[in-house]
C-alpha cells in the first residue's frame, strides 16, 4: 500500500506535486507561480485541510471520469472524480475502496472547519460570539463525520493503474 499512496508533511511540497503540470509549462518555481496567480490556490488549500481531518486510515484519491462514471453509485449532479475513504482489501492490481465519500463537499466543509477554528483561536472565551463558533463548529464537524448523503464510489475493485492519485497527509 506504501507504493500507491503519497504521503506529504508539509503544504508546500503537497502543492509542487500537485501542479507540477503548472509549474512545468511556465518552468517557474512554486514561489513564482503563486506571485504569477498561476496555481488554483484556494483548492489546493482546501484539499490540504480535508486531507488534515481525515482519519489514519482514510486516503484521497482522484479517478478518471470514465471509471468514475463507472464506479459511481447514482448521483443526480455531475459524477465526482474525487473521494476519500479507506482501503479494505489490496491486491498487486487493484483496491477495494470502503466507507468512501466525494471529496468536494468536504473539502468546502473542512475550510469551514479551518476558518471556524482560527476565529475561535481569536476570540475571547467568555463571549457570545466564541459560543456560537464553538456550536457551529460542532455541527460542522458532525456534517464532516456524517456523509451519508454524498456520492460513494461502489463497492468494488479499483485498478491500481487507473487511479491518477492516492493521498495522504502526515503530520
Amino acid at each position: 500500500m506504501t507504493d500507491l499512496i503519497t504521503k506529504y508533511a508539509d503544504y508546500d511540497s503537497f502543492a509542487r506535486a500537485w501542479h507540477p503540470d503548472t509549474l512545468a509549462e511556465y518552468d517557474i518555481s512554486l514561489e513564482d507561480a503563486r506571485e504569477r496567480g498561476r496555481l488554483n490556490e484556494q483548492k489546493t488549500r482546501q484539499l490540504w485541510q480535508l486531507l488534515g481531518l481525515l482519519g489514519t486510515d482514510d486516503i484521497f484519491i482522484q479517478l478518471p471520469d470514465w471509471l468514475a462514471d463507472e464506479k459511481v453509485e447514482v448521483t443526480d449532479r455531475a459524477t465526482p472524480t474525487m473521494f476519500v475513504g479507506c482501503i479494505s482489501r489490496e491486491t498487486d492490481d487493484g483496491i477495494l475502496f470502503k466507507e468512501s465519500a466525494a471529496a468536494g463537499p468536504l473539502m468546502g466543509l473542512a475550510h469551514k472547519i479551518n476558518s471556524l477554528e482560527k476565529g475561535i483561536e481569536n476570540t475571547g472565551a467568555d463571549t457570545d460570539r466564541h459560543e456560537r463558533s464553538e456550536n457551529r463548529l460542532q455541527d460542522h464537524y458532525q456534517q464532516f463525520h456524517n456523509r451519508n448523503d454524498l456520492p460513494t464510489l461502489s463497492y468494488e475493485w479499483l485498478p491500481k493503474s487507473q487511479l491518477i492519485t492516492a493521498v495522504q497527509r502526515c503530520e
